[in-house]
């Protein structure tokens, strides 16, 4: 999307998503991928991200065979719309080989993991200050997955599912899933209810997978003025159990009521809007006033800030924060709260640090320490050993206090 400026030729959202197949000699390299890791982490480092959670698909090759040998046995549609029929596929799966595929991705994981360390020099007196930011995976699943004749390949898609929650069960550097790929293709507008049929399927299945399912990546100039999905597509993720769910910028086109059920249905699952400045400006033409941000934020959604795809859209994390300070007139309080949710709302480990974000009001355990301070009390100390990421959050507040110390003169609080 480098200086993008052809829209009489092609629109942002083609020209966006066409590009992925012209990196792809490089990108289904797996011997690019340590190399294309490391840059993703110090591109991270030099915007001062401390916890990284980036997309990958393992063994595509596999798993698509598996969905070959699927639909080969169950080549009926309707067995992929019948939550009935979802035990018998997936244990064909697993008697197919799913396992050993899952084995084989821990592997491919594993080597990645270690290239990388090296082109890093990690633990060496030349470590490159990316080795200082935390990582894990997010495994995905393509929602236009389609059959011969333009219809959704549900086979894939249930063969994929099977695959991304076993790994994300079964590896600790894959804290969960997404769904991505274009959302208003008619392939994928056509698959959704199915689609999430799925998805709720394995979610109760392995109800300890986080989901943070792209949704909402839809205006009614793609799908149509009052197009039931704008909403539906929001929705249907949440109750389908996702956690987080990218873009939701279709939440601008609904109506007072739809808007305040959709929030309630947020509220209900504690689940966080990841919003994303950049992309739906260049893929949706959705920027400043007319982007939902804050109007999640008036109806007291959890929002955060993320990125989408920084190498096609020819961006980075900062932007988005300059973006939102420009745009909005973000407060310190706000930036402080933004910054924390993202935490909050990540997929590590353990319980998180704080009870109330909005509030800043900590768990119990840490009510009465000062949150980032050298020298927790015991029994806050003991909490933070037992949890990843109150003991990232913990850091984090360190981090945060001097930077209000250097830079905090530059904000104030309007």
């Amino acid at each position: 999307m480098y200086r993008f400026g052809y829209p009489d030729t092609q629109s942002g959202h083609d020209h966006f998503f066409n590009t992925f197949a012209r990196f792809r000699a490089v990108s289904d390299n797996a011997c690019n991928t340590p190399a294309m890791l490391a840059e993703v982490l110090r591109q991270s480092q030099r915007d001062g991200v401390s916890y990284l959670e980036t997309m990958l698909s393992f063994q595509s090759s596999a798993v698509s065979a598996l969905a070959r040998q699927l639909k080969q046995q169950f080549p009926v549609q309707a067995s992929y719309r019948d939550s009935r029929q979802f035990p018998a596929l997936q244990r064909f799966l697993l008697q197919a080989g799913l396992g050993d595929t899952v084995a084989a991705a821990r592997t491919e994981i594993a080597q990645y993991v270690n290239k990388t360390r090296t082109l890093l020099n990690c633990g060496s007196p030349d470590t490159d200050a990316a080795c200082g930011v935390d990582y894990a995976f997010i495994v995905t699943v393509n929602r236009t997955s389609s059959l011969a004749d333009g219809t959704p390949d549900l086979a894939k898609v249930f063969t994929q599912a099977a695959f991304s929650m076993l790994l994300a069960s079964s590896e600790e550097r894959v804290v969960g899933v997404n769904l991505l790929s274009k959302e208003d293709a008619p392939v994928s507008l056509a698959g959704f209810q199915d689609q999430m049929r799925i998805f709720g399927y394995f979610h109760e299945a392995f109800p300890k997978v986080n989901m943070a399912l792209h949704a909402g990546e839809l205006t009614p100039c793609f799908v149509g003025a009052d197009n039931p999905a704008l909403k539906e597509h929001l929705t249907g993720t949440l109750k389908a159990g996702a956690r987080r769910i990218g873009h939701g910028v279709s939440f601008a086109f609904l109506k007072d009521k739809e808007k305040s059920e959709v929030a309630d249905l947020f509220r209900h699952n504690n689940a966080l809007v990841e919003v994303m400045f950049t992309s739906n400006a260049q893929i949706l033409g959705i920027a400043g006033s007319a982007h939902p941000f804050a109007q999640y934020r008036a109806y007291g959604v959890p929002v955060a800030f993320a990125s989408d795809d920084e190498g096609v859209s020819h961006a980075n994390f900062t932007d988005e924060w300059i973006y939102g300070v420009q745009k909005y007139g973000l407060t310190r309080d706000d930036l402080q709260y933004l910054g924390r949710n993202s935490l909050q709302y990540s997929f590590m480990t353990g319980a998180p640090l704080w009870a109330d974000v909005a509030q800043g009001k900590a768990v119990e355990a840490c009510s009465a320490d000062v949150p980032g301070s050298a020298t927790p009390s015991v029994r806050c100390a003991s909490f933070l050993k037992q949890s990843a990421k109150a003991a990232a959050q913990w850091d984090y507040e360190a981090r945060l206090k001097e930077y209000w110390q250097k830079y905090g003169r530059f904000f104030g609080k309007r």
